[in-house]
């Protein structure tokens, strides 16, 4: 709140970063691999998380708990739960399908252009 500008380091001490490295490649390197990490995982897991903490930055605890509940009974109906257990099972990896679109197509230029 001060506005005082301060090192990686304090950042690190400080909990607001998870790590530092110390050059520009390292960061590539360990962004690519977390996002390898992050693509391995259920697609409806990933909507679901991010949708969560979308919600939750705007919401009380009690209406994101309540949110968080109709996910997690959504999500235990996907194709998903079904293949990370059958992957589980066989110790292989899992093949998830992709999620349902969810992004909103904004207006068309000629239709925010239109007069009224």
């Amino acid at each position: 709140m001060s506005g005082r500008k301060f090192s990686a380091e304090e950042a690190l001490n400080f909990g607001l970063v998870s790590r530092v490295l110390k050059h520009e490649e390292e960061l590539r390197r360990e962004a690519v691999s977390l996002a390898v990490t992050i693509a391995e995982k259920s697609p409806m897991a990933v909507l679901g998380v991010k949708t969560m903490l979308n919600f939750t930055r705007d919401h009380s605890v009690d209406d994101s708990l309540k949110y968080s509940l109709t996910w997690n009974a959504s999500m235990i109906q996907t194709s998903d739960i079904k293949e990370a257990g059958k992957a589980f099972m066989m110790k292989t990896k899992p093949k998830f399908e992709n999620p349902p679109s969810v992004v909103q197509k904004s207006k068309s230029k000629s239709n925010s252009n239109s007069k009224l």
